[in-house]
């Protein structure tokens, strides 16, 4: 899914922070939309690479987080939803472990230009 296609999301090559905006190894959330069309997103740093995905665990359909920014499993290889533990690829999203086993979450294509992270 494309951030721009996102209801009330951003535009199209607009910005959505600096990369530098984000701790390596952490993420930063967007909140888009309002009413029933609330899309929580976030974007999850790994040295120059960003990967982003709806935080919405696709077995509970609830976020994967429990604190602003923390969205792995202590040593940082995995995604993991906090509230069940599934595991999931940072670069795919796949489920890798959990009762979502199988299951992806839904990635959103954003892009990095001039350092920052733009919604494409």
């Amino acid at each position: 899914m494309k951030a721009s296609d996102i209801p009330g999301g951003p535009k199209k090559g607009e910005i959505l922070c600096r990369l530098l905006d984000i701790e390596d190894g952490r993420a930063k959330e967007f909140v888009y939309g309002q009413g029933d069309e609330i899309r929580d997103i976030f974007i999850q740093r790994r040295g120059d690479r960003i990967y982003a995905y709806e935080n919405t665990c696709p077995h509970a359909f609830i976020p994967l987080n429990m604190k602003a920014g923390d969205f792995t499993e202590k040593t940082g290889q995995y995604l993991i939803c906090q509230n069940h533990g599934a595991l999931f690829d940072i670069k795919t999203g796949l489920c890798l472990a959990g009762p979502c086993n199988g299951q992806s979450l839904t990635a959103i294509d954003v892009d990095v230009k001039d350092g920052n992270i733009i919604a494409i």
